[in-house]
This record gives structure tokens, sequence and C-alpha cells, in this order.
């Protein structure tokens, strides 16, 4: 359930940039300024796709790299005042989301669950 809320906030992230460009500092970027900014958007976007997916399959590393995100997240919340309407309420929709990770994913057992690789089994099987 958490990767679903991960990718519908990605993809509500990417809908913002494209449906509400917030560029004030912007204004009239160089054409070549503007494509680095789009392909270094593209690439850190897909990089969270993959992260989301092994976060999923349960590796460690994922869970640090989300736990990492998650401050960044809540420290995001400083810049609201300057963002639009849809750009707050993904601001703390993700900060709210990362409040929740900070408190799951230090939990003993989703801990060990991780780091056992996504391993971890339930039960008789």
């Amino acid at each position: 359930m958490t990767a679903w809320i991960m990718v519908a906030l990605l993809l509500a992230g990417w809908m913002r940039g494209y449906l509400w460009p917030h560029h004030a500092q912007l204004a009239h970027p160089h054409p070549l300024g503007h494509a680095l900014i789009v392909v270094f958007l593209l690439i850190v976007r897909l990089t969270a796709c993959v992260c989301i997916f092994y976060f999923v399959r349960g590796r460690n590393w994922a869970r640090i790299v989300v736990l990492v995100v998650s401050v960044v997240s809540i420290f995001g919340l400083l810049q609201l005042r300057h963002d639009d309407t849809p750009g707050k309420v993904i601001g703390i929709a993700s900060a709210l989301l990362a409040m929740f990770f900070l408190y799951w994913l230090n939990k003993r057992s989703v801990r060990e669950f991780f780091k056992s690789g996504g391993a971890a089994t339930i039960g008789p099987v």
C-alpha cells in the first residue's frame, strides 16, 4: 500500500510540473538550461521508481533511501509558503507519508524484514 502511495505522489508531482509549471525564478530560462533541468528531473524520477521497486522487494538499502528522502520531505515543509495550491497539497501529503515512514520503517519487525532482504516468512509455509 505504501508503495502505491509513493507512486501516486511521484506521479502527482510529475503532473504538477507539467500542468502547473512553477518556475518564478526561471521566467525565461536558456533553452539548454531548460533541457538540462528536464533531463535531470527525469533521471531523478526514474531513480525514484527503481528505489520504490526495490523497496517493495524488501531491500534494506531502499529502506534507507526512503528514510533519507523522508527527512528531506519533512524539511520541504519549510518552503510551502512559496508553493501554489497543488504544490502545497502534494508537499503536505508527502510530509505526512514521510512521518509515517520514519515511525514504521524503524520498528523492529520491519527492520528485520528488510535486513533479511524481504525473505522473512510469515507463519508456516
